[in-house]
């Protein structure tokens, strides 16, 4: 079924190459799949997994497209070999316990196999826990070398949301991409800064390999496939270090009883309202654009989820530097962000990390909405936060 899934998608690229070629079009999707559909390999396996292909061919070519905009040497993407394994995906299977399914396997293949049965029964080894309430409603079979993995699609009941805790705030930044505070003030702050060296570190690299591959080619080529690994690896590396966050964001939330985590609304935080990227400083621009706060966010409503507590997002405008969570002042002449990320007010004195500030005032937007108390600031000082830091392994508290 891998190898049949190679033949459909070079047979939907070479169409869709063919009708490049001849018309400066690219192909629909439903073209695509009439294509594959008229292939007589398309009877040895189910519907949704010979379509499979053609959507793969056609993603394959948008993609393309959209960079040849920018780069017009940028060649069309290319054909499988011959022989190798593809990624197919199966919706038509039935679950054997938790640890196997079996697919439905075609008359077609059954016969040019000599295969006796109607189904193909694969074990599974799950590496993660795999949830009791879960139902997997599709398959993508991935060959590695000589193993096969299945990635699954799994669709879980709607959360019991717990109705009593303590509510949380989370200010998303760059350096400190999560800064965590509660009722009381009490503050988990998470250090970034490892997560965009590693990312620095690639994009040097890229661009020094990305210098010697257009000096070799005259200018004329710009990508490679040492510069595809290299963005691979370092798009792991930080999404790594993100899903650890998350988990243990999650793990501090569920241990202490909370029942509503705030967080900022991150609408129109990387484009403008004409869809163009937005622009500061070099630095502070690249970080936005390449740091995956949105995959942050996604992660964490999933998982804080399962626990029953409520990801709840709401305008976060003003919250850093509008307001001083210490004594409540919002006279703007006496508030100043000052330099290293901290901020000073000048009406009771006081220096703090503005993410802190931030997601204090959170806190407070939220609970004057819902009806709660806003007193005016803290009732003293506040204990200094928790600082966590990546180990390129896990998450740690400093000290």
């Amino acid at each position: 079924m891998a190898w049949v899934a190679t033949k459909l998608y070079n047979t939907a690229m070479w169409h869709a190459r063919k009708q490049w070629e001849e018309t400066g079009k690219i192909p629909t999707g439903r073209k695509l799949q009439e294509v594959v559909f008229a292939s007589s390999l398309h009877a040895y396996v189910p519907a949704h997994t010979y379509q499979h292909p053609a959507h793969q061919a056609g993603w394959a070519f948008r993609s393309w497209y959209k960079l040849r905009k920018k780069d017009p040497t940028a060649r069309p993407p290319g054909f499988r070999p011959k022989g190798s394994l593809s990624t197919f995906m199966v919706d038509a299977f039935r679950m054997a316990g938790s640890d196997g399914f079996h697919i439905t396997l075609g008359p077609a293949l059954r016969k040019e196999l000599s295969y006796p049965g109607k189904h193909l029964l694969l074990k599974l080894k799950w590496n993660t826990p795999f949830p009791q309430d879960g139902k997997v409603v599709q398959m993508d079979i991935v060959p590695r070398d000589g193993y096969f993995e299945a990635h699954a699609r799994i669709l879980l009941p709607e959360p019991v949301w717990r109705t009593e805790g303590q509510v949380k705030a989370i200010d998303l930044g760059m350096r400190n991409p999560v800064v965590m505070s509660d009722e009381s003030g009490a503050t988990e702050l998470f250090k970034g800064g490892e997560i965009l060296s590693t990312l620095h570190y690639w994009n040097k690299e890229k661009g020094r390999v990305e210098s010697e591959v257009m000096g070799r080619s005259g200018g004329r080529k710009h990508w490679s496939k040492a510069l595809s690994r290299m963005s691979t690896k370092g798009a792991r590396q930080a999404g790594q270090a993100v899903h650890a966050l998350t988990s243990t964001v999650t793990e501090i939330c569920a241990k202490d009883g909370t029942a509503k985590v705030i967080i900022g609304d991150l609408g129109g935080i990387k484009k403008e309202k004409d869809g163009k990227g937005k622009r500061w400083t070099d630095k502070p621009s690249q970080n936005w654009q390449q740091f995956p706060v949105r995959t942050l966010v996604a992660q964490l409503g999933y998982k804080l989820a399962r626990h029953g507590i409520q990801l709840i997002e709401q305008d976060e405008r003003g919250t850093s530097r509008g307001r001083c969570s210490l004594c409540g002042c919002t006279d703007r002449s006496k508030l100043h962000r000052v330099r290293r990320g901290y901020f000073h007010c000048e009406n009771c004195s006081s220096y703090q990390n503005a993410d802190e500030n931030g997601a204090r005032n959170q806190i407070a937007r939220y609970l004057h909405q819902e009806g709660g108390l806003l007193s005016g600031g803290s009732s003293g000082p506040l204990a200094g936060p928790k600082v966590w830091r990546w180990n390129e392994h896990r998450w740690s508290v400093v000290g």
